[in-house]
């Protein structure tokens, strides 16, 4: 891989040492700040006024049972100020990218979502008793005024299948069709001609031997008057049915067709290994007219493995970057280690094959970590076709009581890496994820998630906004709070790891009387450090360039 950062820094430094620097500013909101409430950023959007809004989900605890997804919304100003705040309330709300929101051409706000209105969201009939199940369910069109109130409802209702089935596993026994009766809300955009194009999974049975004869996904156009124009249905391949409620899916449009990416994976009959995705291409119409699998190169990963969270994005040369995280697995269920790749798919439908060429690809992922794709969006591609491609490293979307850290590169459009640079939200010893990133207008960066303090007494929602410039120099990202080294773990033991995207840099750690216990140069991307024999107590680990005159990263570490 190429390194030009440091070349760029150095430069910025001798050249523009008296500039000033725009600031980045972060967002907050407690995650139980409205008790008996819990919620979650999952992604945002940036208003045509420079105005953003937060998808907020917030989840009703229901005694004896986990929590029940309800709909939220946060309005915040072009420099992170809070407007407004609203929830939604319907009975049983459930989709598992939660609602989604969408501006049309007028700069109107809409949010689009299901919710099953048979269900009584504070009864034992809703999860427990059937002997008056749900035969119904909504996916509702909704327009949202300046202070986030529902000013017109546009609702289709479908009927659902809500027969039980027992067997499959004792636990799902004991709660049978605790998912059923919903509509699964995956994939929206706006498509060319001004119409929301989109996609939901309707499940009317969970977890059952014959899911996938029940199962079935849907593609639909919409007007934003909320009239379907279109609406198609496929039904979901053998034994597949749950992988299609689990993971996120991306959806797009080219001069002659709508195509989803979706994952593939293992078999819930057999675990059996499938490591491709797969393509789906549709005409205007919504009519499947081709199914393209995604060819996995290089795929040494042990046991079962499979691929989920799903971002795609279209080059300006007619190919597709394509990210997405891939779980390999010992047992069902059981992670032992993720891993990330972005791809670049030529998938232009070619009838003499069944898979879509990998024009490119890259991995990402350690021994030594555990990578996890932002859930909704990891790659955005920038106006000079390079790419900000952004990983949670050492974190999965559930809580670990560990430091992690969130890794922003700056590809360049061969997929050589520009910078590398690490965010946290917080100081150390915090757990933090990345569900979305979102490129604004003026190709500001936004993260959208969450962190927790690793001894668990703060927990909290953040949108984090990163001028462009920070992405130029390292003296511009130590001035937006980036890094462009860490050290691992710490507290640590008998191993001192530092990751960097730097090449040639110098590497020196010293003891607290300023004695040099190690130096060396750094030529890889993750250097590990044997400090078996180290004394117990606190060091001081440097990174310099320019013949060590130049001091570009540093920090402390406690074995």
């Amino acid at each position: 891989m190429t390194r030009n950062f440091l070349f760029v820094i150095l430069f910025t430094l001798l050249c523009c040492g008296d500039s000033v620097f725009s600031q980045e500013w972060e967002f907050f909101m407690n995650s139980y700040f409205e008790s008996p409430y819990t919620r979650n950023f999952t992604d945002a959007i940036e208003l045509s006024d420079g105005s953003i809004v937060i998808n907020s989900p917030f989840k009703l605890p229901i005694e004896g049972h986990a929590t029940v997804p309800h709909p939220g919304l946060v309005k915040i100003s072009a420099d992170g100020t809070e407007l407004v705040r609203n929830n939604y309330f319907r009975p049983a709300y459930c989709s598992i990218s939660y609602n989604q929101i969408l501006e049309n051409e007028d700069g109107e706000l809409f949010t689009l979502m299901t919710y099953s209105p048979d269900h009584e969201r504070l009864s034992d009939n809703y999860f427990k008793n059937f002997d008056n199940p749900p035969t119904n369910a909504i996916l509702g069109l909704y327009k949202i005024d300046d202070e986030l109130n529902i000013v017109e409802s546009y609702e289709h209702s479908f009927p659902i299948d809500t027969t039980e089935n027992f067997g499959f596993h004792p636990m799902w026994d004991a709660m049978p069709n605790e998912n059923c009766g919903r509509l699964y809300l995956f994939t929206s955009f706006i498509d060319n001609n001004g119409d929301i194009v989109g996609s939901f999974f309707k499940c009317p049975t969970f977890h059952s031997p014959n899911q996938a004869e029940n199962d079935s996904m849907f593609f639909f156009k919409m007007n934003f008057e909320g009239e379907i124009l279109q609406m198609k249905g496929i039904e979901c391949q053998s034994g597949h049915g749950d992988y299609w409620r689990h993971r996120r899916h991306s959806m797009l449009e080219t001069d002659s067709h709508y195509i989803l990416y979706q994952t593939n994976g293992y078999d819930h009959d057999d675990f059996s290994f499938d490591p491709s995705g797969e393509a789906f291409y549709f005409d205007k119409d919504l009519n499947l007219v081709a199914k393209r699998a995604i060819n996995q190169p290089g795929f040494t990963m042990p046991t079962v493995s499979y691929l989920e969270y799903v971002s795609a994005v279209r080059s300006r040369h007619n190919t597709v970057y394509l990210a997405a995280l891939t779980r390999s697995v010992e047992k069902p269920h059981s992670y032992l280690y993720n891993d990330t790749r972005l791809y670049e798919i030529d998938d232009h439908l070619d009838n003499s094959t069944e898979l879509l060429p990998i024009v490119n690809y890259i991995n990402r992922g350690s021994s030594d970590s555990q990578e996890s794709q932002p859930l909704n969006n990891a790659v955005i591609l920038k106006e000079d076709n390079t790419l900000i491609y952004v990983q949670n490293w050492n974190a999965d979307e559930y809580y670990k009581n560990t430091d992690s850290w969130i890794i922003i590169e700056h590809l360049d459009e061969n997929f050589e890496t520009i910078s590398e640079l690490y965010y946290t939200s917080g100081e150390d010893e915090i757990y933090t994820f990345v569900n979305s990133i979102v490129s604004t207008k003026e190709e500001d960066l936004l993260l959208v998630g969450h962190a927790n303090s690793l001894n668990g007494d703060k927990s909290w929602n953040f949108v984090t906004k990163f001028p462009a410039s920070a992405f130029v120099s390292i003296e511009e990202a130590h001035a937006h709070n980036l890094k462009v080294a860490v050290a691992y773990p710490n507290p640590g033991g008998d191993v001192l790891n530092i990751r960097t995207g730097l090449r040639n840099a110098t590497l020196q750690v010293y003891d607290m009387q300023g004695r040099i216990v190690h130096q060396q140069i750094i030529t890889d991307e993750v250097t590990s450090i044997d400090t078996s024999k180290w004394n117990s107590g606190t060091y001081v680990w440097k990174l310099t360039v320019n013949n060590e005159q130049l001091t570009v990263e540093e920090g402390k570490w406690i074995k």
